[in-house]
């Protein structure tokens, strides 16, 4: 990153910015708020103060830390994968309880990318899962706008025929089907439930 070119062209006195404050916070101050007013009802953008490569340069920061935090990384040793394990479990036991009542229901939870990233990535989600050592390919294969953009969500849907005892689920994020690859179906996207729910207890024993 070379923050010194923002602050030029914001501030006609650098050396006073220099001395009061650091230009890489200030770089990152502004790239917080221009984030920040996706949220806002206003036409007025801040992303034109930043060049296109300090804004993939920023972002690939950014993307970096939610992935050592959060995901698969080789650097938190499955830390993350065994905090999603309770929830998981939680999810299968509450979908268990409606199908062996012959019922009908929707569970929800409610959450944070903290808890939907460590989510994905158990469920081994496609392109949640990826594990990569080197930080300047983790964008390559892992990115937390895809896996836990704001309002993002993770969803199962089930689905029983009338008269069978068969249950099929799907998977959705962020409204769109996504596949597990782990598991093997020939109803793509649909999956059988038995082999679903046998492959997740089986991660969650291990």
């Amino acid at each position: 990153m070379q923050p010194h070119r923002l602050s030029r062209s914001l501030f006609s006195n650098t050396k006073f910015m220099d001395e009061k404050t650091k230009p890489e916070m200030v770089m990152w101050a502004l790239f917080a708020i221009a984030n920040g007013m996706q949220n806002v009802e206003t036409e007025l953008s801040f992303y034109d103060l930043f060049t296109k490569q300090e804004l993939f340069d920023l972002w690939q920061c950014k993307n970096y830390k939610t992935y050592v935090n959060d995901a698969n990384s080789t650097l938190s040793a499955g830390i993350m994968m065994n905090n999603a394990k309770p929830l998981l479990k939680s999810i299968l036991d509450s979908a268990q309880q409606v199908i062996q009542s012959n019922g009908k229901g929707a569970d929800f939870r409610f959450a944070h990318d903290g808890n939907i990233i460590p989510l994905a990535m158990l469920l081994h989600l496609d392109g949640s899962f990826n594990s990569v050592a080197d930080p300047a390919n983790v964008y390559k294969a892992w990115s937390d706008f895809k896996v836990a953009p704001m309002a993002g969500n993770i969803q199962l849907v089930f689905f029983r025929k009338a008269g069978s005892d068969e249950i099929l689920v799907k998977f959705l994020q962020q409204e769109r089907e996504v596949l597990v690859p782990p598991v093997t179906s020939k109803l793509l996207p649909y999956y059988r439930w038995s082999d679903v729910l046998n492959y997740y207890q089986l991660l969650l024993k291990q």
